[in-house]
């Protein structure tokens, strides 16, 4: 047992045996509410906790147009509920004590919501649309009222007893369970149908003794007490009380202040009656014990399905096969990391690719190596600087090859002639030999002269699209890093979806640390208090609980918490935009144009 209410429990010495049981019921229900998988079986304990700690639960039950809502308005003394026999009662409803009148609609999902006294017929008698749709999901209705007899009993008005085949009739089993007496209307001269019958006989074989109303006797003239002879006759064994009333006469004493009306209305006494029957302590502290051990048979069915049952069974089944399999993520978490080196490395290279770019040269060696900075615009950018710089190194070896021949030129005028060339020459200072290499320079300068032009054509489409390709390599380039910067993102979200599955199964198996703790509480502080005879438990009952109990404790709700390989740290850390700024293209056209020789001129004779 948690020592969270070891404190509490040391305290309940001197309480009586009912207010023992819910104060130890009270910390269990606290240890189940961390559990949203077993939310109906918590909710029906909380009920039996706040239908202990309130007043007793008087039911009032029958077939149709009986005057059931009739009798519990006498009782209240005003016509809050509608009773038109042509609209039954469709909503079972609560009627309790409060200082400010209104009503909580409990739906199915367990929702409350507050709405204003005046609805009520909405929810009780309307068969509107939208009242059939509100009721299709409402369990039952609390209507809170300023009424002095409600300061000690809360009143049920039911829906009408559900007639079936076979002489059966129906009753909702958690609203019967959860009252303290149960009073059974007829109305009077009307007999009992064998459905009803066989309705109290079943009702009496569960424990449950229903106490008969027969309503309307100012209808019969007298003749109520043999109707009543005739009814005990056929079923007296199975009942408790019985009382005759008239719920008109005691509405019409009301209205009129007729003492008399009221006392031939006999309400008075079928409320005295109904005080009589609740100030049984032992008999609802017995009833509030039978009650809890149909819960604790409930809970033992609900606590061995847990284990086989969604989500339980694939959360488990997945940390089990997580904890086979931590070698295999530890490897992953291995390759994991060498691919974000990987890919940091890569940014790097990226980030930097334009860093050391300064001329047309150096662009178009980087455009060679990296197949990411081509598209069709860069590619005919390339092909017209490859073109351009071939044509200058053409040019070049042209320049050079005219310049090898001017000086060979030089020398063989000189020795020839004893004189420094110079321009023009007189053709009859020349050989044949002169001639033939003056031939061979101007022909090579012509060839330089083409190769220039080719430059300039080249030089200038260059130039023009400098710019526009400067900004579309930048965007290569930037696309190329968003593409990197994407892959570790995806990496990240692999590891995040991971994670979080994990985490997701492991907070769905921790919900069920707290059945865990049930169990314990069970065992350690329900146990002793319904065997050590305080509470009014049958000597059967004693080992039923104890076989109950144990059975409840074999179920295993221990695992091994999930090791989590974590590389969200090492992800976390790794802001490749921060830690490497990109270098962006910026060449200048002095940076694109080639130095070159000026074209020679032309050798003249």
């Amino acid at each position: 047992m948690t020592e969270r209410f070891s404190e509490q429990l040391n305290n309940f010495d001197e309480q009586n045996p009912l207010e023992q049981l819910i104060e130890r019921l009270k910390p269990l229900h606290s240890i189940l509410s961390q559990n949203s998988y077993v939310k109906d079986t918590t909710t029906r304990l909380k009920r039996i906790i706040d239908d202990a700690d309130s007043q007793p639960i008087v039911l009032f039950i029958g077939k149709e147009r009986v005057g059931k809502t009739t009798v519990i308005n006498s009782l209240i003394g005003r016509n809050l509920l509608e009773d038109r026999p042509s609209e039954p009662t469709r909503t079972n409803t609560f009627l309790k004590y409060g200082d400010e009148e209104y009503i909580k609609a409990v739906f199915l999902n367990g929702m409350e919501v507050i709405f204003d006294i005046a609805n009520l017929s909405l929810f009780t008698i309307s068969n509107s649309e939208s009242a059939q749709i509100i009721r299709k999901h409402l369990d039952y209705l609390e209507v809170y009222i300023t009424c002095e007899l409600l300061k000690k009993v809360t009143i049920v008005d039911s829906v009408a007893l559900e007639t079936g085949a076979n002489n059966t009739a129906y009753f909702s089993p958690a609203l019967l369970q959860r009252c303290d007496e149960v009073f059974w209307v007829l109305q009077a001269g009307s007999p009992a149908t064998e459905a009803e019958v066989n309705f109290i006989e079943k009702l009496n074989k569960t424990g449950i003794t229903a106490h008969l109303v027969v309503n309307g006797i100012d209808r019969v003239d007298g003749e109520v007490e043999a109707f009543l002879e005739v009814e005990k006759e056929r079923y007296g064994y199975y009942i408790g009380e019985d009382v005759p009333v008239s719920a008109l006469q005691a509405q019409e004493a009301r209205k009129t202040n007729s003492t008399q009306l009221l006392i031939d209305s006999r309400i008075t006494q079928l409320s005295q009656l109904m005080f009589q029957l609740i100030d049984n302590k032992q008999k609802k502290t017995r009833h509030t014990t039978e009650r809890f051990l149909q819960w604790l048979e409930r809970m033992r069915v609900e606590m061995n399905t847990i284990p086989a049952r969604e989500p339980y069974v694939s959360a488990f089944e997945y940390i089990v096969q997580h904890q086979v399999d931590l070698h295999i993520d530890a490897a992953q978490l291995q390759q994991d990391k060498a691919l974000i080196t990987s890919f940091e490395k890569q940014y790097e290279t990226v980030s930097k690719v334009f860093k050391e770019v300064q001329t047309l040269f150096q662009l178009l060696q980087t455009l060679e190596s990296y197949s990411y900075l081509h598209d069709p615009v860069v590619d005919m950018y390339e092909e017209k600087a490859a073109l351009y710089q071939k044509n200058v190194r053409d040019y070049r070896k042209l320049h050079v090859d005219y310049m090898m021949e001017y000086g060979q030129l030089e020398k063989l005028f000189k020795k020839q002639t004893g004189m420094s060339l110079a321009f023009p020459l007189e053709e009859s200072e020349l050989s044949s030999i002169v001639s033939e290499q003056i031939q061979t320079l101007n022909r090579i300068r012509t060839e330089c002269e083409q190769k220039l032009m080719s430059i300039k054509k080249y030089e200038q489409f260059i130039l023009e699209k400098l710019d526009s390709v400067q900004i579309r390599l930048n965007d290569l380039t930037k696309k190329q890093l968003t593409t990197i910067r994407n892959q570790v993102k995806e990496l990240e979200a692999q590891q995040i979806r991971k994670q979080s599955k994990m985490i997701s199964y492991a907070n769905k198996l921790a919900e069920f640390s707290c059945m865990a703790e049930a169990q314990s509480f069970l065992k350690d502080a329900i146990e002793p208090l319904l065997l050590e005879r305080v509470l009014p438990i049958k000597k059967q009952e004693e080992a039923y609980i104890r076989q109950t109990i144990d059975h409840i404790m074999t179920v295993d709700f221990s695992y091994e918490a999930p090791a989590v390989a974590d590389s969200g740290e090492m992800l976390a850390q790794l802001n490749l935009k921060e830690k490497y700024p990109l270098f962006e293209l910026r060449l200048s056209e002095e940076d694109i144009v080639s130095d070159i020789p000026e074209l020679p001129g032309i050798i003249e004779i």
